[in-house]
């Protein structure tokens, strides 16, 4: 069969992210069909000025309401797999920068590997790796950690796919029928963590691996520290929401004290910071509330 493949994008007003993302996708073969965008909060005179300049067909859904990336991701890969040629769907975050043949090469490791998602490395402005998927095998694990560069990491690692349990999807493609047995992602993380809930869900049901030759930029817009903190504490809530409550989240309980010591690290080992964090907890462990219920609640 053909392969076609779809991008998505949740995006929300960051017209100028989105132009830099639609420009880098001019080297990815003949296998990218077109690509859906979710704007949570754009106008139809973003995607007029848009459509002009992407290099493959767009569909741009204006949303009514801000679904969260949780929720705009969702719209995007039904509306993709709407079109009955699409085999394989590109998840993309708007901050992220595709380097050429990018997706021919995670293409083609999820072919070699029989996997039905692929994540490449994410490599930030300075060129170093700092987001990846996990766990990994080792030595493949201390490394990715280690502010490498990639072609430090391959120097060091030996050049095969590597399954993971879980993966943000700054990049991510995943196969049609693997979003067709686990289904959409959910709405109701909104935002932080919705990728790592859908990742273990993949996961728990399919081969999901990481193909080392594949790289991306991740550049993500500088945020304050109060902004920070609020997308750290609702991460922790989606999290502790995911690895207690949820069957195929228990494989990531383990790392729920690392978060959590690392948010409180980041608030300077304050009482403030730590009530913070136990407050996350209570609400995503114990009550089984992701944050997008709270932020409807408050809204």
């Amino acid at each position: 069969m053909k392969r076609c493949v779809w991008g998505v994008v949740a995006t929300h007003q960051r017209p100028e992210l989105m132009r830099r993302l639609l420009a880098s996708l001019h080297e990815q073969g003949d296998d990218l069909a077109g690509v859906v965008v979710v704007d949570n909060g754009g106008t139809a005179a973003h995607a007029a000025q848009l459509n002009a300049l992407s290099p493959v067909s767009l569909h741009w859904i204006v949303a009514d309401t801000n679904l969260g990336t949780g929720g705009g991701v969702a719209l995007g890969l039904e509306t993709a797999l709407r079109n009955l040629a699409a085999t394989h769907c590109w998840i993309m975050d708007d901050d992220m920068v595709a380097l050429p043949e990018v997706l021919p090469t995670m293409l083609a490791a999820m072919e070699s590997a029989g996997a039905e998602a692929v994540s490449p490395l994410l490599t930030d402005a300075a060129g170093h790796i700092a987001w990846f998927p996990g766990p990994l095998t080792q030595p493949a694990w201390d490394l990715i950690r280690a502010d490498l560069t990639p072609a430090e990491f391959h120097g060091r690692c030996p050049d095969q796919s590597l399954a993971w349990n879980w993966s943000i999807w700054a990049s991510l493609v995943v196969s049609r029928r693997a979003v067709e047995t686990v289904g959409l992602p959910s709405a109701q993380l909104w935002y932080q963590g919705s990728d790592i809930e859908y990742t273990l869900r993949l996961s728990a049901r399919f081969r999901t691996i990481l193909a080392p030759r594949a790289v991306c930029q991740h550049l993500a817009p500088a945020v304050t520290f109060h902004e920070q903190q609020r997308k750290s504490l609702m991460s922790l809530q989606n999290a502790a929401f995911t690895s207690v409550r949820l069957r195929h989240g228990w494989r990531a309980l383990r790392h729920l004290p690392g978060n959590h010591y690392r948010y409180w690290r980041a608030g300077g080992f304050s009482a403030a910071a730590l009530l913070e964090s136990c407050d996350a907890f209570w609400r995503g462990a114990v009550m089984g509330r992701p944050a997008g219920l709270d932020l409807r609640n408050r809204g």
